[in-house]
């Protein structure tokens, strides 16, 4: 190798010693905990006016357009939707089995078949089944047009 040669491998070895850890930080969320054992089932799907839709109880003002989705969830024995939280108004039922939700500020809160949950705009938690049966939810999304179902969030909790 020539010394040009050299001396350009040995600056580019150290560029990627120096830049890989902020790159490697910088392409995922620290600590950001996957779903497992989640399916999800889109029922139906309409774009609405936040304007004619009442401000839901305890939440934050709809913005002035979003898409209104009806999903059918479902967490399987030992499964967890991993910490996220949602950009719009969420609400749902557990339809069966037994809904375990750590919210951001570490409490927990269990939701058996039949309870109502919702969920406050861009609040971290996670869903887990702790239970031997599959925990079914028929969730309502209320999100700002184009807004992703959920955005991962890094776990809060020991």
């Amino acid at each position: 190798m020539t010394t040009l040669t050299q001396l350009a491998a040995s600056t580019a070895v150290a560029a990627l010693v120096v830049l890989t850890p902020a790159l490697v930080g910088a392409a995922a969320p620290a600590h950001a905990t996957p779903s497992q054992g989640v399916t999800t089932e889109t029922l139906g799907q309409v774009p609405l006016s936040g304007s004619v839709l009442p401000e839901p109880a305890g939440h934050s003002a709809l913005p002035a357009q979003v898409t209104a989705t009806l999903r059918r969830i479902v967490i399987a024995p030992g499964g967890t939707t991993g910490w996220h939280h949602h950009l719009g108004h969420v609400a749902g039922v557990v339809v069966s089995g037994t809904l375990t939700r750590q919210l951001d500020d570490c409490s927990w809160q269990t939701s058996p078949a039949g309870s109502m949950v919702s969920e406050t705009p861009d609040s971290d938690h996670v869903g887990l089944n702790l239970g031997p049966e599959p925990v079914v939810l028929e969730v309502l999304y209320l999100l700002p047009e184009g807004a992703p179902f959920s955005t991962d969030a890094p776990a809060h909790c020991s």
